[in-house]
């Protein structure tokens, strides 16, 4: 299967999912509802940083269903002299249901702790991948506890982690939305 495409589907699997994590760090406790959205996809593959491709301005739904279609693929995109740039994201991207499913860490971030990047984000999740972390940053949408995710990528040489409140999972519990079912995967 097309790279690019994996990575797509297994996004697509996860609009009809929410995960609801409990964490707390000195006895105050938080309540994250984590959602999927189709517009979320462009960023956390990072077709963003693909400035000399057409799809790097596209709607972002609409080059999320084009990938889903066939019409974009991983041929499409490698044309760009980025694709290095986001080559890194590919494997744990199509993994990333599994990633969320496994017991993570999580922190509260801080961007001013990191004054070289520019991600804007209210928590950092780093689960493990093949020996490697990977960052997935989590912001707030517009209802208060509802949060997506914002940004994704394996850790490389800048720890993200350094400086950061670190909370202890309590709770998660993963729903099928669709159905209603719900699986709690992780109890303290």
């Amino acid at each position: 299967m097309d790279k690019l495409l994996a990575c797509a589907k297994t996004f697509e699997s996860l609009i009809n999912t929410e995960y609801r994590i409990l964490i707390a760090h000195k006895n105050n406790q938080i309540d994250l509802k984590i959602n999927f959205n189709a517009i979320d996809f462009h960023h956390l593959m990072g077709l963003g940083k693909l400035k000399d491709l057409r799809i790097h301005r596209d709607n972002r739904t609409e080059v999320f269903r084009k990938i889903l279609s066939g019409k974009i693929t991983y041929d499409t995109i490698k044309q760009s002299k980025s694709i290095q740039e986001i080559e890194n994201r590919f494997e744990p991207l199509s993994h990333l249901e599994l990633l969320l499913d496994s017991n993570y860490l999580t922190f509260r971030y801080r961007p001013q702790n990191n004054p070289t990047s520019t991600i804007i984000a209210e928590f950092l999740l780093t689960a493990d991948f093949q020996g490697n972390d990977v960052y997935i940053f989590l912001d707030k949408k517009e209802h208060a506890q509802n949060y997506f995710c914002r940004s994704f990528f394996p850790k490389t040489d800048k720890d993200y982690t350094v400086g950061q409140i670190k909370y202890t999972l309590l709770r998660k519990e993963k729903t099928t939305l669709s159905t209603g079912e719900s699986v709690v995967q992780y109890e303290k």
